[in-house]
């Protein structure tokens, strides 16, 4: 049942008496605690400022917000969120909140949780919303609250370059020098290691060398902790976890979250422990905490693990080779199971059996035979510091590293290698094309909601928030709660939007065959075809989003003659895609899974937003296959409407968000899938999607952008010009479109004088004595029409300087001059 926030079950505290300076008396509550002469009074209870602040004065007009933001205007789904984590704080209980873009949702649950006075851990899925948190929010709110808040970014220890393995590259790279240039990230990495007070590698100006890294940074199986020369003083993972233990507010990821959670007491080394956990981006949630609490290896773990120089310097090479080996023939074995490039493992694998046999084996000989260890000493004692170094202390913690390295290894090859936790436990392998990795196994919990409320939502007089703007399937979160393990008496709240729908954008769906596995080409045609006269209605500015690398493909080669700016995934880095795309005026993107959600591009930039399909799981991955089984057996069919359905309602709304992201964006969703009106549950699933205007009519989606753009146009003109070699004709063509229909036809020819500019022009003369001419055979006359000529840059550059060959001219002032509009629009080419 949905909970409203406001009734009196949620209780919000008492106005405070003014809010001129509503945290004036801040600095006068004692946080060690009342003086000596009140200790008999201890135990009364001090209300803290969350439970005396009025959040609705706060947040309105008048209030401490809006004295700090100019322009600032009240949102009351931003209030709504704000009270309902404010309930879930003081009373110490799960609060499961779906707020959509342009909420505020970060603000929402920061200010309650930092006027708790308790610490708070936000944990999101990507760096950009951390560095959002980091750099924007919590500096924000330090106005605001007129306090200091400490707060700091928790990373893995693998972003942090290693003092010791610094020194250590200097003098290799010292040794190159010699004989080359100095490497220019290494000459860098010189002076910037002088001036970093965090030593985090994302604080470079560049992404280091995929050989280097590894050289640099550290890692958990190659730290040896207190016997390091640089554990005290120089070592950027314990300055960045000394900060942590100070501070208010931690932010962190998804799976160092979980992670230290798993470990309990010995986690707070990695993550010190909150009051109050706040788990932004949640609907990621089951995904991150089936990778955390999976057990993975690859078929190149045991050659990495035997690389390290222990291994050379007290294992016979001899033995090293046979384990090699061994490891090839077992990894050999699963390969041999399945052509897929992902599928499932059902009997034991005995050549891994044997293989974790052989490891263990390696790790009883060299803890016998450890050379640094006494007889009466235990294995790996704590160094005390009071004592002189040993001269073999970093030698001694290698070798211990080495063994903890044959142990894990071998765990892990028992765990995918046998059977019998399979009914929990979903065992399955992927091909991988890396230079080392070309197989991985996995062995994945069937059902990670057990573990999570263990560690996360069981935890006792803790607050934990979980948020994200695709949180909640037909408006409620049984779904969400059946994955993740959250138990009844959680605070439900699903947040209005704050943008107008109906007016900023258009969800159309056109008549499209349905999609048939046998006959994709046929299914993709029509795709193509689709976007085309999409893109022509939206001038580009478009995303397009598939369900399956194959469909992209087929697509980017039915659209290689369009005259929009366009790149695919694979072409670049994301990040440098998504770059290019803002940069780059009237530009298409064609992407897959990773660019539907977490894809920030508002305003004129994004437009339109095309989905090929819905976005269901494959039913043949062995881990939905798990999943789907175990619902089944339970329920007779039930895993569809269950698992299936809201997975993919989901991330459709993901898709669906990427469009609108402020008050003032406009544009249209393309979804293509039949399916969205075909089947019954299409209903549901558009129900689930933001209030926009639904069409299956073209004419409206040329309504919608000849409205959004304050176009006239009712014809698209597009020329180009083709030349292969410098010294061959240049080809020309035009290609006209009527915009309400998306119909189109054209005509090229060569052209032996003059140069691509001119071709253009050309072109463009010609199709618009075509145009003239049909449009006055069927009576009409042409003032009563508009243009827009689409060419390139440097084409609209010459018409509006007036540089237009003699021949030319004339013919082109003639033409302009006989239309209602006549509109021209410059693209960039693509090099």
């Amino acid at each position: 049942m949905q909970r409203n926030p406001f009734s009196p079950e949620f209780n919000p505290g008492p106005a405070v008496d003014s809010l001129d300076d509503p945290f004036g008396d801040w600095d006068l509550m004692d946080e060690d605690g009342p003086p000596a002469d009140e200790e008999e009074g201890a135990h009364q209870h001090h209300p803290s400022l969350l439970e005396t602040t009025n959040l609705a004065d706060f947040f309105g007009a008048g209030g401490p917000l809006a004295q700090v933001l100019g322009g600032y205007e009240l949102r009351p789904s931003q209030l709504q969120m704000a009270e309902a984590v404010k309930q879930a704080v003081l009373n110490k209980r799960t609060a499961l909140i779906e707020a959509p873009t342009g909420t505020g949702k970060s603000i929402a649950y920061l200010l309650p949780a930092l006027l708790s006075g308790r610490t708070v851990v936000i944990a999101t899925a990507n760096k950009s919303l951390q560095s959002q948190l980091y750099t924007k929010d919590i500096p924000f709110l330090r106005q605001v609250l007129k306090k200091d808040i400490s707060a700091v970014l928790v990373k893995g220890r693998s972003n942090f370059v290693c003092t010791l393995k610094w020194e250590k590259e200097k003098q290799e790279q010292r040794m190159l020098a010699l004989y080359d240039r100095e490497n220019e990230q290494i000459a860098f990495l010189h002076k910037w290691l002088d001036t970093t007070d965090t030593g985090d590698v994302d604080d470079l100006p560049f992404l280091l060398e995929s050989d280097l890294r590894p050289r640099l940074v550290s890692y958990p199986d190659d730290c040896i902790h207190r016997n390091c020369p640089h554990f005290n003083d120089a070592c950027f993972v314990n300055f960045m976890r000394d900060k942590a233990r100070q501070a208010q507010v931690l932010i962190t990821n998804h799976h160092l979250l979980l992670t230290a959670l798993q470990l309990g007491e010995m986690g707070y080394g990695i993550l010190p422990e909150g009051s109050i956990y706040v788990v932004d981006e949640a609907h990621q949630l089951e995904a991150t905490a089936t990778s955390v609490y999976e057990v993975e290896v690859s078929d190149y773990a045991l050659a990495q693990l035997l690389t390290h120089n222990t291994f050379k310097e007290h294992v016979d090479a001899d033995r090293l080779d046979e384990l090699r080996m061994q490891s090839l023939l077992a990894f050999s074995e699963a390969d041999r199971l399945s052509n897929e490039n992902v599928f499932r493992i059902e009997p034991n694998l005995e050549g891994l059996k044997s293989l974790a046999g052989q490891v263990k084996a390696l790790q009883d000989e060299m803890r016998l035979k450890n050379p640094y260890q006494k007889a009466d000493e235990p294995s790996n004692p704590t160094p005390d510091p009071k004592d002189p170094k040993d001269p073999n202390a970093q030698a001694k913690a290698h070798y211990e590293l080495a063994l903890t390295g044959l142990g894990s290894l071998c765990a892990k090859l028992e765990a995918v290698a046998t059977s019998k936790h399979d009914e929990r436990m979903v065992r399955y392998a992927e091909r991988v094309r890396g230079q080392r990795i070309s197989l991985r196994l996995h062995a994945a919990p069937i059902d990670p909601a057990g573990l999570l409320q263990e560690y996360l939502f069981g935890l006792e007089e803790k607050s934990v928030i979980c948020t994200s703007a695709t949180l909640a399937t037909d408006r409620h979160f049984e779904h969400f709660k059946a994955r993740c393990g959250v138990e009844e008496g959680s605070i439900d709240l699903v947040v209005d939007t704050v943008f107008d729908y109906p007016n900023q954008a258009l969800l159309y769906q056109p008549s499209l065959p349905a999609y048939d596995w046998r006959a994709k080409d046929i299914y993709y045609n029509a795709v193509s075809a689709e976007i085309e006269r999409l893109l022509e209605a939206s001038r580009g500015r478009a995303l397009c989003l598939f369900t399956n690398w194959s469909g992209l493909q087929h697509v980017r080669e039915g659209l290689a003659q369009s005259i929009w700016p366009m790149r695919a995934q694979g072409d670049y880095p994301r990040d440098a895609l998504l770059e290019w795309f803002k940069k780059t005026p009237h530009s298409v993107l064609l992407a897959t899974k990773s660019f539907w959600e977490g894809v920030d591009l508002p305003g004129d930039d994004l437009s339109l937003v095309v989905l090929d399909k819905m976005p269901f799981p494959t039913p043949g991955d062995p881990l939905h296959s798990a999943r789907m089984k175990v619902l089944d057996d339970a329920a007779q069919g039930s895993s569809f409407g269950k698992y299936m359905l809201p997975l993919m309602g989901l991330a459709l709304k993901q898709g669906f968000g990427r469009l609108i992201r402020r008050t003032d964006d406009k544009g249209v969703v393309a979804i293509l899938d039949e399916r969205l009106t075909s089947k019954s549950y299409g209903r549901q699933v558009r129900n689930d999607l933001p209030p926009a205007r639904f069409s299956r009519t073209f004419a409206d989606v040329h309504r919608f952008f000849k409205d959004a753009l304050t176009s006239k146009a009712d014809f698209a003109l597009n020329v180009q010009a083709i030349q292969e070699e410098e010294n061959d004709p240049i080809t020309w063509r035009w290609r006209l479109l009527r915009l309400q229909d998306g119909k189109a036809d054209g005509e090229e020819g060569t052209l032996r004088r003059g140069d691509r500019v001119d071709a253009e022009i050309h072109a463009a003369v010609e199709g618009l004595k075509n145009l003239r001419t049909r449009i006055s055979g069927a009576g009409r006359t042409t003032h009563s029409f508009g243009v827009e000529l689409r060419c390139d840059a440097e084409t609209e550059a010459a018409l509006a300087a007036g540089e237009i060959d003699s021949s030319l001219r004339k013919r082109w002032t003639n033409e302009c001059a006989v239309w209602g509009s006549l509109d021209v629009v410059g693209l960039v080419k693509l090099k």
